[in-house]
């Protein structure tokens, strides 16, 4: 697939990027993009960090939730609410349609920790970021789960907010937001988002 090459990012993070109003994106609504890996020195032996080579693949899109669910501390599930693929919400009921939760789209970026004071109010009708994937450090653990545990697939549930289910198989006609890839703790657990492969953007 194809990406775009240089997205505007008005607050210099995906985690923090909220441009507000249906009539102003910064970038073309639905636009793909991947940032490459970092620079660094590797000496012989020796690891760089997590994630190094399953860099995030983001998407732009539009939030838009009639419910409008507040956020919560770190990057959570949402869900494509029409046929355009560039409009998400944080309440699963909201999708497109929800038979096995399979109109999942990614993570919200924003959150409250990133954004210190995130309101529903400030993140609704606002163009941000999804992750769709890579490795995703600290995501909003998996709300229901049923046999947890790495590296179990996580799918989308057909009602909730912010919610997800990981297992360890995907019911029938579900979608695979990604695989659990550590343990959870404080609510929270790294994520290798994408289709079932140990990385899909390579």
């Amino acid at each position: 697939m194809g990406y775009n090459s240089y997205p505007r990012v008005s607050s210099g993070s995906f985690f923090t990027t909220l441009d507000p109003g249906t009539a102003n994106p910064r970038n073309t609504v639905g636009s793909i993009w991947s940032p490459p890996p970092a620079p660094t020195s590797i000496a012989t032996g020796t690891s760089p960090t997590k994630g190094y080579s399953a860099q995030p693949v983001v998407k732009y899109v539009l939030y838009l939730s009639t419910t409008n669910p507040a956020p919560v501390a770190a990057p959570a599930p949402v869900y494509y609410t029409d046929e355009s693929f560039s409009t998400v919400s944080g309440n699963a009921a909201e999708a497109f349609f929800t038979t096995a939760g399979a109109c999942i789209a990614g993570y919200l970026m924003p959150n409250t920790t990133s954004i210190s004071g995130l309101t529903a109010a400030q993140l609704n009708n606002s163009f941000c970021f999804i992750q769709i994937g890579g490795l995703l450090v600290g995501a909003y653990a998996p709300t229901t789960t049923t046999s947890a545990g790495v590296p179990n697939p996580i799918a989308g549930l057909t009602t909730g907010n912010w919610t997800s289910v990981v297992n360890t198989t995907l019911a029938a006609g579900s979608t695979l937001l990604g695989r659990q890839w550590t343990a959870i703790a404080s609510s929270a657990c790294d994520v290798m988002v994408g289709p079932n492969a140990t990385f899909w953007g390579s």
